[in-house]
């Protein structure tokens, strides 16, 4: 990840920190197996973060994808020499929230 992107991130989590005590802020996260390689992780969570809605401020890393969708943000990860991989959202409502996720565990898993 470069560091533009960690500051863009750092940025958004002091964002959302902020607003918390105004308005709340919804999040949503799940983690699952994972048994392929980087590349391969990082290519099927590229199309399912755009299938599940996610396609503005798009980005693909080396591990990580990111994307927001209206007042939503995805952050999915590939941590293959763990075996997992781990999906986040956040955005003004925690159930939408989880909806989101669970889209893009769906996309990602051929659903």
């Amino acid at each position: 990840m470069n560091m533009t992107r960690i500051k863009r991130v750092g940025m958004l989590a002091v964002a959302l920190l902020g607003t918390v005590s105004a308005t709340g802020v919804g999040m949503s996260n799940t983690w699952f197996d994972l048994n392929m390689t980087k590349a391969r992780c990082i290519q099927q969570a590229t199309l399912a973060v755009k299938r599940a809605g996610f396609t503005a401020n798009f980005e693909a890393g080396s591990e990580s994808v990111f994307a927001d969708q209206e007042d939503y943000t995805v952050l999915f990860r590939c941590i293959p020499d763990k075996k997992v991989a781990y999906i986040v959202v956040a955005g003004p409502d925690s159930d939408l929230a989880d909806k989101y996720v669970s889209d893009v565990e769906d996309a990602f898993n051929g659903n």
